[in-house]
């Protein structure tokens, strides 16, 4: 009986069994209804036994009586008991870890995802999807134009759109200072090129409020295909080379991979060089 009990208890830890108190208390009732079962079955199996050996030294059904009724008190009230302190503890410890994880997988300023949790989000993904990598543009223009608190106002926000843009199943991230990612998934590669384009839009049309004053960043982005490459690294650093040419191009772009070739004729034949850094673009 107790190796099932603690069996029980490990399979049922593994699992989200615990998550409340009513989980704990229905636990404990179902455990200890089935101990005290057992318990009686074997106390009127030891009555029985005794008096068919004539070793019973009172009338079977009335001793068998009184032991189911003390077998079903003690019984119950100790393993409800200590079965329900268990789970009450194991629901504890649940939370406890559960918060724990979420603050290891968390970026506090903006409560996206953070760099490692994005890795073993995309080390778990199976299928086709795209690799978004987000930079905002002029960051330290924000930064010197209206101070540090600017560029936390100018994450969270961008960190809100995207979160919106981008919900689950898509996976978004906070993963360097301002610079984000998204493993856009399903869809069709040009769809999920278009999401990041409506992205951008959506970025450079929301206001910032830092105090009286109103303003707004706008984002470059890289994009390359899950598919094309093997591992996290060289799937990285195609985007980011895409995210690097779109920001040499004049910014607030996305740019795939796949036309690096084709954007850097371009530049060339515009006679586009890195752009310079340019003043804050200010609503209102």
């Amino acid at each position: 009986m107790n190796a099932w009990v603690k069996r029980r208890i490990l399979r049922l830890c593994a699992t989200d069994a615990f998550a409340t108190r009513s989980d704990v208390l229905s636990f404990a009732s179902r455990i200890t209804l089935a101990v005290v079962l057992v318990a009686d079955i074997l106390n009127v199996a030891a009555h029985l036994t005794l008096d068919a050996f004539g070793l019973l030294p009172y009338a079977v059904v009335p001793a068998a009586t009184v032991g189911v009724i003390i077998t079903t008190f003690l019984a119950s009230s100790l393993t409800f008991s200590i079965l329900y302190i268990v789970g009450l503890s194991i629901h504890e410890l649940s939370i406890s870890r559960a918060t724990f994880q979420h603050l290891s997988q968390t970026d506090q300023l903006s409560g996206l995802l953070n760099r490692r949790a994005f890795l073993e989000a995309h080390a778990l993904h199976r299928g086709d999807a795209s690799l978004v990598v987000f930079d905002i543009d002029r960051f330290k223009a924000l930064n010197d134009s209206f101070g540090h608190d600017a560029g936390d106002h100018a994450i969270v926000s961008v960190a809100a759109v995207l979160t919106a843009m981008f919900p689950a199943p898509h996976v978004v991230a906070r993963i360097g200072g301002e610079e984000f990612a998204a493993l856009v998934v399903g869809l069709q590669a040009p769809e999920r090129l278009a999401l990041a384009q409506e992205a951008l839009s959506m970025v450079g049309r929301s206001p910032i409020q830092l105090g009286d004053q109103v303003t707004s960043v706008t984002v470059s982005a890289g994009v390359a295909e899950f598919s094309t490459y093997s591992g996290f690294g060289p799937l990285f650093a195609a985007a980011d080379k895409a995210l690097y040419l779109a920001k040499a191009s004049g910014r607030n772009c996305v740019l795939h991979d796949a036309d690096i070739s084709a954007q850097i004729k371009k530049n060339a034949l515009n006679g586009n060089a890195i752009q310079p850094l340019l003043p804050i673009a200010r609503i209102g």
